[in-house]
């Protein structure tokens, strides 16, 4: 299809495994996503010993040919093998490269309390722990499937967000999560959970992704196969009790749970490099290999488990997928959106400080510096 049918094998850059990726310079976008027409094919805290965790933690689940997370197991509908984990780590890129190489968009200055909900592998947590070493950085997952040589500031808990938290309340100056679409059975109790927990003017963060496609110009109607998967997607993840927000909900959630000067920064995540900007260009390149070889862990376990697909039927609506993925006369993008919220201080407004100190934040469109 299009100019799937002509693209090398080696269309998929190359990645280093497991390893944190140098974010690219700043370039200046634009709301509207430009098509480039002159394309250029591219190149309890775990100290990792497993004695002193309980087979109920470790004793992994296997379905389908993947492993899935035995504590509190069926919670999480993604697997934690070594694909997924590598996949994890190419995500966490993406988003590095799509912000600028900033790891969040609260204006910290000395937090000494971080809590990093859904850690996954830690990257995330491994470097907000180098770039705030006076800090400590506690990161929370259902897996312990975390490095083991991480800063001294930081560690690691087996957690799960939706149960009550074993911290106190007013414990963190900042509590970030990232990409926990598909996890979360109540978003406002998650909102309401960060709320209780942050102490009175630290920050909440989230960051997350809306799956459903979209496109300037039409051009997804040319992807039936992509629209169907996210599509199914999305119903799966409801069957599954885990719904799915849209991108504008977020704001919503944290303004509801108390906080206040929210601020929503929203982008727009090309799937391959069809985008002119070269940043944007650089994003849907490692998009495009990290849907090529994740949908099948995204997908599988929600498929088969909440729509009653046979394996062998999802294979072959990837295999049809993965040629619509590389086509660059479909130009689809995904939202993603940032909000960061404040826990005020007192009741008194008098003694709030004034709302710019957040910076620069949109209720609709693009970043401080950076719109999409």
């Amino acid at each position: 299809m299009g100019e799937a049918a002509n693209t090398p094998d080696s269309w998929a850059p190359e990645v280093t495994s497991r390893k944190p990726m140098t974010p690219p310079t700043v370039c200046e976008p634009s709301f509207f996503l430009e098509i480039d027409s002159c394309h250029i094919p591219d190149s309890n805290a775990w100290d990792g010993d497993d004695s002193s965790i309980s087979s109920s933690i470790i004793d992994y689940e296997f379905e389908n040919g993947r492993r899935y997370h035995a504590y509190k197991a069926g919670n999480y509908p993604y697997p934690n093998d070594e694909s997924e984990l590598d996949r994890l780590d190419l995500q966490h890129h993406v988003i590095t490269l799509l912000l600028d190489g900033q790891r969040h968009l609260a204006p910290l200055e000395n937090p000494q309390t971080i809590l990093d909900i859904g850690t996954g592998t830690g990257l995330w947590a491994i470097e907000m722990a180098d770039k705030f070493p006076n800090a400590t950085v506690t990161g929370t997952d259902l897996s312990p499937i975390q490095p083991t040589w991480v800063p001294d500031n930081l560690r690691f808990e087996i957690s799960d967000v939706e149960s009550d938290w074993p911290y106190r309340e007013d414990s963190f100056d900042y509590i970030h999560s990232r990409y926990m679409m598909g996890s979360i059975t109540d978003w406002k109790a998650l909102a309401q959970r960060a709320f209780k927990h942050c102490k009175p003017g630290g920050y909440f963060e989230m960051q997350d992704l809306d799956p459903r496609l979209a496109s300037d110009d039409d051009s997804i109607t040319k992807s039936p196969m992509h629209m169907l998967y996210m599509k199914l997607i999305v119903e799966a993840s409801e069957q599954y009790g885990k719904p799915v927000p849209i991108y504008t909900d977020y704001k919503q959630f944290l303004e509801e749970a108390g906080f206040v000067d929210v601020k929503e920064y929203l982008f727009k995540i090309p799937i391959n490099t069809w985008a002119k900007n070269k940043q944007l260009k650089e994003v849907g390149k490692y998009q495009l290999l990290n849907y090529h070889e994740g949908y099948e862990g995204i997908g599988i376990g929600l498929f088969t488990r909440s729509l009653n697909w046979q394996p062998s039927e999802f294979q072959v609506l990837l295999a049809r997928l993965r040629v619509e993925l590389k086509d660059r006369s479909i130009h689809a993008f995904q939202h993603f959106s940032v909000v960061v919220g404040r826990k005020p201080l007192s009741n008194r407004s008098s003694q709030e400080p004034p709302a710019s100190s957040l910076g620069n934040g949109s209720s609709s469109n693009g970043v401080a510096g950076h719109g999409v």
